[in-house]
């Protein structure tokens, strides 16, 4: 009894931390300034670019995360990983990985990032990367966080919806967020 007690507490405790780690990743997006957000072209209007968007999230989170128990990595190599070399994404680099070094058992959130032109293809690929992770590398859960203006907000989870469905990937270990527009939080789609 006082085993499953325990192991109560330390998924709420968890759960408590990736709550707290989804408050920074908002707080963080609200701080992408906009020639990280849009690329800045000379001679042609700007781009979305997904690493340089990353790159500048990456660094927002870094100065959120304070004293929060886990490290922040970006785009870390699984390659030669030996837990990842036998599995559907030996050679995956996600976008933004929170966790411990060296533990498989400090493992909280895996982060994918699209720009809100992102192709459904993209989005399953992504979607069933996320899954695995928390299925398969004890990841709490994952983040799809898609940025850029779109012309309807409901279409955009409705495409995320059909990438689960048509590659049969369970969303309740996945938050989907949406950051819209500079200056503003990313918000929780799905």
């Amino acid at each position: 009894m006082r085993s499953a007690i325990g192991q109560t507490e330390a998924r709420s405790i968890v759960n408590e931390q990736l709550r707290t780690f989804l408050g920074m990743l908002g707080d963080a997006t609200s701080h992408v300034g906009a020639e990280y957000f849009r690329l800045p072209v000379h001679g042609s209007p700007a781009k979305y670019r997904e690493r340089l968007y990353c790159y500048e999230l990456y660094h927002q989170l870094r100065c959120a995360l304070g004293e929060f128990p886990f490290n922040l990595g970006g785009e870390i190599d699984k390659g030669g990983h030996p837990h990842f070399v036998d599995g559907p994404f030996p050679r995956s680099k996600p976008d933004l990985l929170v966790h411990v070094p060296g533990s498989m058992n400090r493992n909280l959130a895996i982060v994918e990032v699209k720009r809100a032109t992102v192709r459904r293809e993209a989005i399953r690929g992504d979607l069933l990367k996320l899954r695995w992770y928390c299925d398969h590398a004890a990841y709490s859960g994952g983040v799809f966080l898609v940025y850029g203006e779109v012309r309807n907000p409901d279409m955009l989870a409705q495409k995320i919806r059909e990438a689960a469905d048509k590659t049969s990937t369970d969303l309740t270990r996945i938050t989907c967020l949406h950051h819209r527009q500079v200056g503003e939080r990313a918000q929780r789609i799905l």
